[in-house]
Formats: structure tokens, C-alpha cells, sequence
């Protein structure tokens, strides 16, 4: 199993990164190390997280993986890859979720 991070999801953590380091460098490398340690742990168990009840309609089954009670690894598996598609802040309106993977 392999994990590639989809432009969305990329894009997401760099401005995740860029947001904490205005406060803190120490802060933002220790959010986007705990981000990309818990998307490792889908290597072995790609099933572990609950299925996205926010992207349910989607063609594809999207899961969502909580960290820091915060962030939501939005991904998908086929093909014995995991899709990385987005890293969303739960915080935000569920609607931009949805507007976000409106095509998937």
C-alpha cells in the first residue's frame, strides 16, 4: 500500500503550516509532522477511519481520520493506494467539505 497526497491535500498543508508558523515555527512543524504520522498509519490499516458521512453521495468512498481533534485526513483507497484528498479544519461550515469534493 502506498499513499499519494492529491494537490487539494498538499495545498491544505501548506496553509495549515503557514498559519501556525505567523505564531510558532516549533508549533507548525510539530501539526504538519502529527498530520503526516497519522496518514502513515492508513499504510497498514487503509479502513481504520469512519467513512465521511459529509462525502456519502461521492462515486468514491471517502473516510476521514480526526488529529488533534482538529484536522480530518479526508482519503480514499483503491488500487492498493491511499488517495490523500484533503486535510479540512472540522471547525469550518460542513458545507465547504461538500463544496470542496463536489466533483469526486
Amino acid at each position: 500500500m502506498v499513499i499519494i497526497w492529491l494537490p487539494l491535500a498538499e495545498e491544505a498543508l501548506d496553509n495549515i503550516h503557514r498559519f501556525y508558523k505567523e505564531r510558532s515555527k516549533q508549533v507548525a512543524s510539530k501539526m504538519i509532522s502529527d498530520i503526516r504520522k497519522a496518514a502513515e498509519r492508513l499504510v497498514e490499516q487503509p479502513d481504520m477511519a469512519f467513512r465521511e458521512p459529509l462525502l456519502k453521495e461521492r462515486s468514491k468512498v471517502f473516510r476521514s481520520l480526526i488529529v488533534r481533534k482538529i484536522y480530518k485526513i479526508v482519503y480514499y483507497n483503491e488500487n492498493n493506494t491511499v488517495y490523500i484528498a484533503d486535510i479540512w479544519d472540522s471547525r469550518q461550515d460542513p458545507n465547504s467539505l461538500r463544496d470542496r469534493h463536489s466533483s469526486a
